[in-house]
């Protein structure tokens, strides 16, 4: 087993793998997040409206989903620039020589 040496472009491809798999967990609980429907039936104005999908509160719940797919999408947005990044430098190394 040879150890392989840390350069720019292992760690830029590090970074990468560890914001992907951080974006992959932050989606898989932007899509099991759940509101729970709690009714108010003493009142009776705007503020109390909801609509109650299998015992959820559907406005709220998308609420929330929205809330955590903006973080996942921060993490595959760091992951990409970090991948483009791993394999830009090399490549404008090359070039510039």
């Amino acid at each position: 087993m040879t150890v392989q040496t840390l350069t720019l472009e292992t760690c830029l491809s590090f970074g990468a793998a560890v914001a992907a798999f951080i974006s992959a967990v932050l989606w898989v609980v932007a899509a099991r997040a759940r509101v729970p429907h709690d009714p108010k039936p003493d009142k009776k104005d705007w503020d109390s409206f909801s609509i109650s999908t299998d015992g959820d509160d559907f406005i709220e719940t998308v609420k929330k989903q929205g809330e955590w797919n903006r973080w996942a999408a921060y993490a595959a947005a760091v992951a990409a620039a970090l991948q483009g990044t791993s394999i830009l430098i090399p490549v404008l190394l090359e070039w510039a020589k």
